[in-house]
């Protein structure tokens, strides 16, 4: 398989992923301002803004990523975001606070609390844009024929990954819950 095969899906993965987290949180913008605020990091006053900037940082990210020269800088902010929120659920878990809704959006659009589990899966996402950035110069154009296929096949099941990851994550959280209250 050529790299530029394995470079290119995750730049698609990545990219899609950022961008479809950014929609749902403006869809439900009022929810992600409530989860930033639940986290409790910030005071009260800033938690607006940080989630207003997040959101536009995580389109600007998204966006880079789709062109050529927006690559490294892309994956580098993709970074940026994706560690920022890691460390918030990791700093929460270690408060002891996990009954909060992660704000990552998604399928279920309300998380049942936080898990290292989260951490984990954005561990992934780092990968994602390590392989990015360490291929920055790969270009679609050095794809032919079967490459192309491989390619879109391969950045679908990356983009699967990731929602699988969270919808099991949901799942044991839920399974979690019920098996306290019994």
């Amino acid at each position: 398989m050529n790299a530029s095969v394995i470079v290119n899906a995750a730049v698609a993965a990545l990219a899609a992923i950022i961008w479809l987290g950014a929609l749902d949180k403006l869809r439900h913008f009022a929810d992600f301002h409530a989860a930033v605020e639940a986290y409790r990091l910030l005071p009260g006053r800033f938690v607006r803004v940080f989630a207003v900037l997040f959101v536009c940082v995580e389109m600007v990210a998204g966006t880079l990523l789709l062109f050529a020269a927006g690559r490294m800088p892309g994956a580098a902010v993709a970074v940026l975001l994706v560690g920022l929120a890691s460390a918030a659920v990791a700093v929460n878990l270690l408060r002891g606070y996990t009954d909060i809704d992660c704000g990552c959006g998604g399928l279920s659009r309300f998380s049942p609390g936080l898990s290292w589990w989260m951490v984990i899966r954005n561990a992934g996402l780092l990968l994602l844009a390590v392989v990015v950035m360490l291929g920055a110069g790969q270009s679609v154009a050095s794809m032919r024929g079967l490459d192309k296929v491989t390619f879109f096949g391969l950045a679908i099941t990356l983009i699967g990954l990731y929602y699988l990851a969270n919808q099991l994550i949901d799942l044991h959280l839920r399974v979690q819950k019920l098996r306290s209250q019994t």
